[in-house]
């Protein structure tokens, strides 16, 4: 593929994803996270003001609205209410022409933190086969998921119960142990789940045109459930689309500890 048709595919992955993204987020409660250098900004679900970044995640799917007390059939398991692209709209970069450049905000909302997945992440690959393993990373390459599709892979990419999921983990050639002690430290690192900052680099070097104020990243988000008890995750991937439109740009980078 040449530079212009990887630039014409990029736009229109662009626009089908934000399209995509507001179609999702209709109708869902937005959060809200602080500028850089904003101070004492609160959650405001109910708030319309433009001097914060509003953020909208994925509506939970039909059926999975309220799923924090299901008593999950499989003993240790984890289930998906919601994945798709959230969008953040009012971030405070631009990114010139023909140049990269950053984005950095804070999200005043909790999530796992990128070391958090890749610590995950080098515990399951260390566990599932080499065929496993090379299929999930070359989705990885291809798939807005990104770091987080070990999540998307076992939850068939859409809802999914605790049945499925521990269901598909089985099937990808773990153990009942090997599912318990994954599962375990999932539920380990959700508990400690805490509000989180984006920290993307914005590839803009190919393109003509600036990009700015929005951004789209892949999250998942559910409950996981051991003989341990019971958390609450979510899950953003470490890549997006910077800009709107056909005015966008691949980016990518972390979600750190809130500073």
């Amino acid at each position: 593929m040449d530079d212009l048709s990887r630039r014409r595919a990029l736009k229109v992955t662009a626009s089908t994803a934000f399209a995509t993204a507001g179609a999702i987020a209709y109708g869902g409660s937005p959060a809200y996270a602080q500028k850089e250098g904003d101070a004492g900004q609160k959650n405001r679900p109910d708030r319309t003001s433009n001097q914060g970044i509003v953020i909208q995640f994925p509506r939970p799917f039909q059926g999975m609205e309220d799923i924090t007390g299901e008593a999950p059939a499989a003993k240790d398991s984890f289930n998906v209410a919601a994945q798709g692209y959230g969008s953040f709209t009012g971030l405070a970069y631009t990114v010139p022409a023909h140049t990269s450049g950053n984005i950095k905000a804070k999200i005043q909302t909790p999530a796992l933190t990128s070391q958090n997945i890749k610590d995950l992440n080098t515990l399951i690959e260390g566990m599932v086969s080499a065929s496993v393993k090379t299929y999930v990373r070359d989705y990885e390459r291809t798939h807005a998921s990104a770091n987080v599709s070990y999540w998307a892979f076992w939850s068939g990419g859409g809802s999914a119960s605790y049945e499925k999921t521990h269901e598909n983990m089985r099937s990808s050639g773990l153990s009942e142990e090997q599912v318990t002690t994954i599962v375990n430290k999932m539920l380990e690192i959700a508990k400690t789940m805490s509000k989180v900052e984006i920290d993307f680099n914005v590839n803009n070097s190919a393109n003509d045109y600036a990009v700015s104020g929005s951004l789209l990243i892949y999250t998942l988000s559910g409950t996981i459930s051991t003989s341990n008890g019971q958390a609450q995750y979510r899950v953003l991937a470490n890549k997006g689309i910077a800009g709107s439109g056909d005015a966008s740009a691949p980016a990518g980078g972390d979600i750190i500890p809130l500073s």
